[in-house]
Order: C-alpha cells, then sequence, then structure tokens
C-alpha cells in the first residue's frame, strides 16, 4: 500500500526557486525526502549563487515539509541492487531505495527515473 509521497530534489529545486509544484509542496500532507537529496539541493543552490543564508532558510523550510529518511542498511542494500540492476547513479538509487523502502511514490522531473516502479515523473 502506498500512502506517502518522496519528493525528489529536483522537485524541490523547481518549486523553491520557480515556484513550480504548489500543489504538491504546499499540502498538509508530510511528504518524505531522502536525507542524500539535502546534498544534492544544497549543491544545485550553491550553483545557482543564492546566499548561504538563504540556503539554510529554505533547507529549513523543506525539512519542516518533511518526515527525513536517513541511509540505514536497508535502503543502502535496496540501493546496492538498484544501482546494478536499473544502472542508475548512486544517490539515484539511494533516493528511490528511499521511495521504495517506505511504500511511497518517488516524485521527481530526473527522466533517470522513468519507467521505474512506483515513480511519477512530472
Amino acid at each position: 500500500m502506498i500512502g506517502y509521497n518522496l519528493i525528489d530534489s529536483s522537485v524541490w529545486i523547481s518549486y523553491l526557486v520557480n515556484g513550480d509544484h504548489k500543489d504538491l509542496i504546499e499540502t498538509q500532507e508530510k511528504l518524505l525526502l531522502a536525507t542524500i537529496s539535502i546534498i544534492e539541493i544544497r549543491k544545485k543552490f550553491n550553483k545557482l549563487k543564492i546566499s548561504n543564508k538563504e540556503i539554510i532558510k529554505k533547507i529549513d523550510y523543506i525539512k519542516k515539509q518533511s518526515i527525513l529518511i536517513s541511509l540505514d542498511e536497508n535502503v543502502a542494500d535496496k540501493a546496492s541492487q538498484i544501482v546494478i540492476e536499473k544502472n542508475i547513479p548512486v544517490a539515484d538509487s539511494i533516493i528511490y531505495a528511499s521511495a521504495l523502502a517506505n511504500n511511497a511514490i518517488l516524485i521527481t522531473l530526473d527522466n533517470d527515473f522513468r519507467n521505474l516502479k512506483n515513480v511519477k515523473v512530472l
């Protein structure tokens, strides 16, 4: 049974930079976030020359809206299988495994996830 949406870093970045996907983010439902996505988001914001103060503010907002999914042994095992079987990058395999381990739908803008089970590419 699928109960949550795990929001990929691509969707968070699009929301926080362009105001896209408000219907997904501005909801009463708790959203899931793989902790590795924080790294991807911070890296992208830094590349966009967003100030460190603003980055911290945006990351804090994301954390308040989300249930953080840490990289534990279960997620690592799933991710190691995914990276080999599906041939997707390590960070993406961790994000996807985080969704699967929590019976969540992965919501993303990243085509690397296209055609995978329990994924919605916007």
